[in-house]
């Protein structure tokens, strides 16, 4: 399952009783996509030491060591860069625990909706002495939301987001449900998530049920949906006759991101139908 698939079936919170971050020149370390684009937002870019193994936004950090993937972090190489800072999600209970063992700081990140992105912009905007840069990267962002609802289309298009599927077929299909980043975005520009009713944020379902559902767009993020969409024509549904199933790819919509403004725009293009 490719990355982002994993990341966004987890979650996690901000510590309240963690040390200071030191003062003085900053060595930050990130263990997930977010995180290393939160850091980037904020105008810290130039402090990363290490990243997570698929972070790859800005350019600027494609150079820098890795650190292990987001379920195994490398604590060894980690510890050898000696960061300030490690910015971790909730999933690395473990890691952080040995981090702190290390004597290395660590700030705790949920990354998986719009008011996550924003809390942690502030979180380590406040750690690296960077509030105001957190606070105008939040200001834009709400702006980006308020634009992109502005415009949206009288017309509410019935959409399936396709976070994971198995290869060339349709089978072990992963949707984006109701309370995930990908479902608050589409709501802003307008348009209707199938699975708005299902009980968890990310549902697996079958191909019956997306025959059942109707959609009028697909948009498949998929790993899997950038080589062929070819598997979506053997269902019967108004996506597939009007020709509106898409595969996306972009990193903007692969993960929670502050490039909101992108990721709006990306979506608001791919579910018109007029």
């Amino acid at each position: 399952m490719r990355c982002f698939a994993v990341l966004i079936m987890l979650a996690g919170c901000q510590s309240k009783s963690e040390p200071p971050v030191a003062r003085g020149p900053a060595r930050i370390v990130t263990l997930s996509p977010s995180a290393t684009e939160i850091v980037a937002a904020l105008g810290a870019a130039g402090d990363l030491v290490g990243v997570d193994d698929y972070s790859d936004f800005p350019a600027s950090i494609k150079a820098l060591p890795r650190v292990g993937s987001f379920m195994v972090p490398n604590i060894e190489t980690i510890v050898r860069l000696k960061p300030t800072l490690v910015v971790v999600d909730d999933i690395h209970a473990q890691a952080a625990g040995a981090l702190h063992d290390a004597h290395l700081v660590t700030r705790e990140c949920a990354m998986h909706t719009v008011p996550d992105v924003k809390t942690c912009l502030r979180t380590l905007g406040a750690a690296l002495g960077k509030t105001a840069e957190a606070t105008a990267a939040v200001a834009g962002i709400d702006q980006a939301l308020d634009e992109a609802a502005a415009h949206r289309p009288a017309h509410h298009p019935r959409v399936l987001i396709v976070i994971d599927r198995e290869a060339g077929g349709l089978g072990a299909i992963v949707a984006a449900g109701p309370g995930t980043f990908n479902d608050e975005l589409l709501a802003v520009v307008g348009g209707d998530n199938i699975l708005a009713g299902a009980g968890t944020k990310y549902p697996k379902i079958g191909a019956e049920e997306v025959i059942r559902e109707k959609p009028d767009v697909i948009l498949d993020l998929s790993y899997t949906g950038k080589d062929s969409l070819a598997v979506w024509d053997t269902l019967d549904i108004p996506a597939v006759k009007t020709k509106h199933v898409l595969s996306l790819t972009s990193q903007v919509l692969s993960h929670p991101t502050p490039r909101i403004v992108e990721a709006l725009s990306l979506l608001a293009t791919s579910i018109a139908t007029n």
